[in-house]
């Protein structure tokens, strides 16, 4: 069984939130012929789950910004782009929470057909400048809207960067608190 089978399955586990289940999914299946079988497949599971993890560490940890110039940032940041024309690679989808929303995989939104601009928080993580639209930070939005992240489903958005101006979609990944707390090498969230 190749790594990206285990990785997919992990993924879908995960998505369901059914980490504990995994054992039970194992030993209900049918595809094994026996129980060393099974228990290869559990035990390549969870290197696979350290691999990423690791993976995920040694990327957060590499990770130089273009520039420690934080105005320079937000330039080379497509959120910050304000062209109505879409950005090369671009796709937007409907913001499940809202349907006046359009949410960009380069991290832009649109309301009501209108891109709007975004603000640092002064935290290095974006919201939208206008005051009277939606309150969360933009990683929250294309979280909920690529990534399947769902009110209370216990996830929390990690930038594989640790750049909260490039909130795009190959910048984002959804992990548990332990997950993410493991990949930052201190607790994280609440």
């Amino acid at each position: 069984m190749s790594l990206f089978v285990v990785l997919v399955g992990y993924y879908e586990i995960k998505k369901e939130d059914k980490y504990e289940e995994f054992g039970e999914i194992i030993n209900n299946s049918k595809h094994f012929e026996s129980e060393k079988d099974k228990a290869e497949v559990i035990e390549l599971y969870k290197k696979a789950v350290i691999k990423w993890l690791n993976y995920l560490k040694e990327r957060l940890n590499s990770y130089k910004p273009v520039s420690e110039d934080m105005e320079t940032r937000r330039k080379l940041s497509p959120a910050f782009n304000y062209d109505k024309n879409d950005l090369k690679g671009e796709i937007w989808k409907e913001y499940p929470l809202d349907k006046d929303y359009m949410v960009s995989s380069l991290g832009r939104i649109k309301y009501k057909g209108v891109i709007q601009k975004q603000k640092d928080d002064k935290i290095q993580y974006c919201t939208l400048a206008d005051e009277s639209l939606r309150k969360d930070y933009i990683y929250n939005f294309v979280a909920y809207t690529f990534l399947g992240k769902q009110t209370g489903d216990g996830f929390q958005v990690h930038h594989i960067t640790n750049d909260g101006y490039f909130n795009t979609l190959d910048n984002l990944v959804l992990l548990n608190q332990e997950e993410h707390s493991y990949v930052h090498g201190f607790k994280v969230g609440g």
